[in-house]
Parts: structure tokens; sequence; C-alpha cells
């Protein structure tokens, strides 16, 4: 079996998740449109990927394991294309409004 990573591969990406929060909550506070949410993203998937390779030891994870972990994001993938699928197929209609009586 492999022996655990060191206390500094944590710590390290520890301080690397803390600067992406910072990055993440500085990015939340500028308005550059449709950027700002493609930045986010990008964060969010720099931090995923140091969850998953450091902190669930799926850098040194069996053939297996790394297997089944990159069908989970397949799927996740599939999903959160369906769902942009659907909602980018929508029409809105707002439902009937009538203004109320005054009386």
């Amino acid at each position: 079996m492999n022996s655990p990573p060191r206390l500094r591969v944590y710590v390290c990406t520890w301080l690397a998740l803390m600067a992406l929060l910072a990055g993440t909550f500085t990015l939340a506070h500028f308005r550059i449109g449709g950027l700002n949410t493609a930045l986010g993203l990008a964060i969010a998937a720099v931090k995923v990927l140091l969850v998953g390779l450091f902190f669930m030891h799926l850098k040194r994870a069996s053939a297996l394991v790394a297997i089944f972990a990159g069908a989970a994001l397949v799927w996740i993938a599939i999903l959160f294309g369906l769902s942009g699928t659907d909602y980018a197929t929508r029409h809105p209609s707002p439902a009937p409004w009538t203004a109320p009586d005054g009386h």
C-alpha cells in the first residue's frame, strides 16, 4: 500500500484552495458580464481538481478507482448538458395575471 502524502502536500493544497476562495470572493464583486460566470466555473473546476487529486487521493488511486471517477465526471457532464439543453429550448410563458381590485 502507498504511504500517505506528506503534511506539506495537504497544507499547500489547502493554501491553494484558500487562494481560489479569495479569487471567487473577489470575482463576485466585479461586474464583467458573461466572463464572470466563465471565470467562476473555471475556478470551481480547479477547486474540484485539487480536492479530487489530493484530498480524495485520486492522484495515487488504482486504475479502477480512476475509471469510476472519470465515469462520474462524464455522467455529471451529461446531466448538465441535458439540463442546459432543456433550459435553452424553453420559451418563457408567464402566468396570466390580473390586477387586484381596489375595492
